[in-house]
């Protein structure tokens, strides 16, 4: 079963069937719903979790090619659908053999890219992604560079979750996912999550984080900001 979580008038029946899915999977009557978290079981063996500087194989590619994008692609913030996924809960195995990127979940085109390397950082899953060499591609990547776009979406199958209710009243408030095998990333105009989008360089100063090169000498805060703001000040000069 798929369900694509929108936010539309038709919520509350895709909430009812997700909720319904959900319970006969955990009653063994059928499988795990495909869920997509986006708003308009594991093999065995040991997971290994790439880090923030390994990647994937990389094909051999003639000429020059735009360097990837980092996206924060799930955190552990309430989304639009009042969910919450905890980030030690993905399972990244299976992505790992084929670590597609896509545009807004669709199944039936060809992939746009794929994850060079993902990673877990302190409440958040991350994942560097390189662009495909086609047109279609390189438009979607074109707009990211340039602005108009920024949010990313996972697409991914429940393992283990639970209700998330209000304290006092019992009311029913989402699903907290605690474990969940990551599918596939995708491309879209806007997230579930308001945070999974393409990490930029003043989100990462803000985060604590400051961008580093392999083979360079570590980069200070001072001067990461020092450097911008000698950027900014070139922008705007008169000449």
């Amino acid at each position: 079963m798929t369900l694509i979580l929108s936010d539309s008038s038709e919520e509350g029946w895709e909430r009812d069937r997700l909720l319904e899915a959900l319970e006969s999977y955990r009653r063994g009557l059928a499988d795990a719903p495909l869920l997509r978290k986006w708003s308009v079981g594991p093999t065995g063996g040991p997971e290994v979790v790439l880090g923030a500087g390994e990647e994937f194989p990389r094909a051999e590619k003639e000429g020059d090619s735009e360097p990837p994008l980092t996206f924060v692609i799930s955190n552990e913030e309430v989304d639009r659908h009042g969910d919450v996924v905890l980030t030690q809960g993905w399972r990244l195995q299976a992505y790992q053999r084929n670590p597609v990127f896509l545009w807004a979940h669709d199944y039936t085109r060809p992939v746009i890219g794929r994850a060079l390397s993902v990673w877990h950082e302190p409440g958040q899953l991350l994942a560097r992604m390189e662009f495909a060499p086609t047109d279609f591609a390189r438009e979607v990547s074109a707009l990211y560079r340039s602005g108009y776009q920024q949010g990313v979406s996972v697409g991914f199958k429940p393992l283990r979750y639970e209700e998330r209710r209000q304290a006092n009243t019992g009311a029913f408030l989402g699903i907290r996912f605690l474990e969940q095998e990551l599918l596939e990333v995708s491309a879209v105009p806007v997230p579930a999550n308001r945070h999974a989008r393409r990490r930029g360089l003043w989100s990462s100063l803000e985060e604590g984080g400051y961008p580093q090169m392999a083979g360079t000498a570590e980069v200070t805060k001072a001067e990461v900001v020092g450097m911008w703001e000698l950027l900014s000040a070139l922008r705007t000069a008169t000449w």
